[in-house]
């Protein structure tokens, strides 16, 4: 184990030797940054939910987007930006080995049109207000999020239909206000739950239906604060409760002092094993993890639903395997280093970003299904090959081989990104 020093807030953190094993798969020096300071700055490229009105530089069509009219970046529409009309590369740079990479870098994501929002367009049918989301239909302001049909107001929820305010969960259908919850129905205000029906402001149940106002109850019907009643009984005092606000204001009350007697799990964790972090279920080997499902081999990943193995430094991903520091990639993606916002799928890529389907580039921004690509210039296999060793040599002089992209070179303001969520200013 190797004690470190964080360049960024120059607190002290571990290396341990399976963290140098991995490093050394991936062909990549141990980070500098600490494992927080790896997320701000992964987050801080991440704009989720601040939304503008805008032209499509292309085609003239209003539009929202992810930024202002006022943007120094060329903004193009869905329909445009997935279109073969044009092409990427007429972008391309050569590299310039006496200048630092994220300079040049910085200067193509000028010049790159970007996506208004951050979907993949193919699987969205009438869902133009979603941010970081596939596979939706009829879907109103829904932000990171996949799989879902007629859905509101929510975000992180996946294979979810007929649900409104809800927030990190999974297979919810008419649901309305509920947080951290697994395969429930008609559920109201129920947070970390699984498998329940017909259920009203709860915590911590399992397996129930029928139950208003509960706390950590298992396989029960017909609970009224964790009292058992006849069916017609419990029907009676629920439709009662809802008809008067003082009375519901009362319950709620109750509920809240029956919530704080009952001790609770140290993390949210449901068919996991040898994992720690929070909010996770069906994982294996998985340490500082959260909100997730299906990993494998993980560390410090967050958001990723389905299918994610032998990756580190991960937010938003789904269908990925040996990929490191890395923000929004997958379906699948392999190999990927220092990249951001690869949709589609991506193979072996190297500080990639907003981009489709893709694989052997380095640098670039944009492109389509494109191969041996340098900074968006197109090359031979053996002169691609070639110039990226020269390359990663001279960043590794530059002292920027092994980092994400500095947050000074993302398009939007920290206030308008996730990282000030989480990490305020």
């Amino acid at each position: 184990m190797t004690e470190k020093t964080c360049k960024n807030c120059t607190s002290p953190f571990e290396v341990t030797q399976e963290d140098q094993s991995f490093y050394k798969r991936l062909k990549v020096p141990p980070p500098t940054f600490c494992p927080t300071c790896r997320l701000q700055r992964r987050l801080a490229w991440r704009n989720e939910r601040h939304l503008y009105n805008n032209t499509c530089k292309k085609c003239g069509t209003n539009i929202i987007a992810l930024y202002q009219k006022n943007t120094e970046y060329t903004v193009y529409c869905q329909k445009c930006w997935w279109s073969f009309d044009w092409d990427p590369r007429q972008y391309a740079q050569e590299i310039n080995f006496n200048r630092p990479f994220f300079e040049q870098w910085g200067e193509l994501f000028k010049k790159v049109p970007v996506i208004n929002l951050n979907n993949e367009r193919t699987s969205m049918v009438n869902s133009d207000y979603c941010n970081y989301v596939t596979d939706a239909k009829n879907c109103y302001l829904v932000f990171a999020a996949n799989f879902l049909e007629d859905c509101m107001h929510s975000d992180y929820i996946w294979e979810s239909k007929d649900t409104v305010d809800c927030s990190n969960s999974t297979a919810l259908e008419l649901c309305y206000e509920c947080t951290d919850c697994d395969r429930c129905y008609n559920c109201n205000y129920v947070t970390n739950s699984q498998g329940c029906s017909d259920c009203h402001l709860g915590y911590d149940l399992k397996n129930c239906d029928n139950c208003f106002a509960c706390v950590q109850l298992r396989n029960k019907r017909y609970h009224f604060l964790n009292k058992k009643l006849e069916e017609e009984e419990y029907k009676n005092r629920v439709k009662k409760t809802l008809a008067n606000p003082t009375l519901l204001a009362q319950t709620q009350k109750e509920f809240e002092e029956l919530n704080l007697e009952h001790p609770r799990e140290y993390t949210r964790q449901l068919r996991c094993e040898n994992s720690t972090g929070n909010a996770i279920k069906n994982c294996k080997n998985c340490h500082s993890c959260f909100e997730g499902y299906g990993g494998e081999d993980l560390k410090w990943v967050d958001n990723f639903p389905g299918d994610t193995k032998d990756s580190y430094d991960i937010s938003g991903c789904a269908e990925i395997q040996l990929c490191y520091d890395s923000a929004c990639v997958g379906l699948p993606a392999y190999n990927m280093r220092f990249c951001n916002m690869i949709l589609n799928g991506g193979r072996d890529m190297t500080y990639c970003a907003f981009m489709d389907v893709g694989r052997e580039q380095f640098g670039c921004i944009g492109t389509k299904k494109a191969k041996h690509c340098i900074l968006n210039k197109q090359y031979s296999k053996a002169e691609y090959e070639r110039l990226v060793q020269k390359l990663i040599a001279h960043m590794t002089e530059t002292g920027e081989w092994g980092e994400f992209f500095p947050a000074e070179l993302s398009p939007f303001k920290y206030e308008e990104t996730v990282a000030n969520l989480y990490f305020p200013r």
